[in-house]
């Protein structure tokens, strides 16, 4: 069940219908109108909160190179973290800011 701030943060979202919610998810799926609109909600909630980390990474990577570090390491360091430990783009950035912090912090 979503707590009241995670509900207010998804009001006056634009959302699909019920009618379209049930189309998507096929004939074999027979829940009330009320578990289908507690459903939608939750994962328009967990579409906002990934957007939302989505951002904080993407502000922090923007942070960081336009700070003293250099922006260039910065995506090299991302493309070589995301090719190595297969992460998506966003976590690579993430970890090469976080070491490049962390590196710069040591000296």
């Amino acid at each position: 069940m979503l707590r009241t701030k995670e509900k207010d943060r998804c009001v006056g979202l634009r959302m699909l219908s019920l009618k379209y919610c049930r189309k998507v998810l096929g004939p074999d799926i027979n829940l009330s109108d009320e578990d289908l609109v507690m459903l939608r909600d939750q994962l328009y909630c967990w579409a906002n909160l990934a957007l939302d980390l989505r951002q904080d990474s993407e502000r922090k990577f923007r942070l960081a190179t336009s700070n003293s570090l250099d922006q260039e390491s910065l995506e090299e360091r991302a493309a070589i973290i995301e090719f190595e430990a297969n992460v998506s783009r966003g976590e690579a950035e993430k970890k090469a800011v976080e070491l490049a912090l962390e590196n710069e912090h040591l000296n």
